[in-house]
């Protein structure tokens, strides 16, 4: 009895390494069957080799590279805040790292207090921003001489600057040297005044003039 007992304490630890062996033995025939299989039948490499293919190039599509009408989105330098209070139509108070913010747009005018269209381009500035969480974006200046921040705004992936210009509720101005979006918004201002959309049917923008 003692010796059944002896040989089966022999046998035990041997008993996982012959299943793993099994499991490896039969998991090599297989490679080696399909390797044949596919050797008589080339198509079938292609079978296993394009889903791969795929699967890559669906991944490489997919890597940030965000693009602005052709413009690529600067992606290395932003903050992240939420909009509390709209000034008017190019202005905004943020509050950002906890910090209460004001952020004026970079690229655009809107009309000011005192001048026609000023109610409608605040009410579409508030419809796009208000309560919502924003991306700041900085052109190359940090803040302008009243001390508010410069920034491109964006909502998810809608780019508040250019949209307000396309609606014609602000046009494309030029403040130097801040100017990645310059031609863009510039561009699309001239087909919202060909189209006398917004703020456009004023001829509030009309001075001949790009730069501030």
């Amino acid at each position: 009895m003692g010796s059944k007992e002896n040989l089966e304490k022999r046998t035990l630890p041997f008993k996982p390494f012959i299943a793993g062996l099994a499991v490896g033995i039969f998991f090599c025939l297989s490679i080696v069957a399909s390797l044949e299989y596919m050797q008589q039948d080339p198509n079938e490499i292609s079978r296993y080799v394009s889903p791969l293919t795929t699967t890559m190039e669906k991944y490489l599509s997919e890597k940030p590279n965000k693009t602005v009408s052709g413009h690529q989105e600067a992606t290395t330098a932003f903050d992240t805040g939420r909009v509390i209070r709209v000034i008017d139509g190019d202005t905004v108070d943020i509050v950002l790292s906890g910090e209460r913010q004001r952020v004026r747009y970079i690229g655009i005018n809107t009309p000011e207090r005192n001048e026609p269209c000023y109610e409608q381009a605040t009410q579409a500035n508030i419809d796009l921003v208000l309560g919502k969480t924003v991306r700041l974006v900085k052109d190359k200046s940090d803040t302008d001489r009243y001390g508010r921040l410069l920034r491109y705004l964006f909502v998810d992936d809608i780019f508040i600057n250019k949209v307000l210009v396309e609606q014609g509720h602000a046009e494309a101005v030029l403040y130097k040297p801040d100017d990645q979006y310059y031609n863009l918004l510039s561009d699309l201002e001239a087909i919202a005044a060909e189209a006398g959309l917004g703020c456009h049917i004023f001829n509030i923008f009309d001075d001949g003039d790009p730069k501030r």
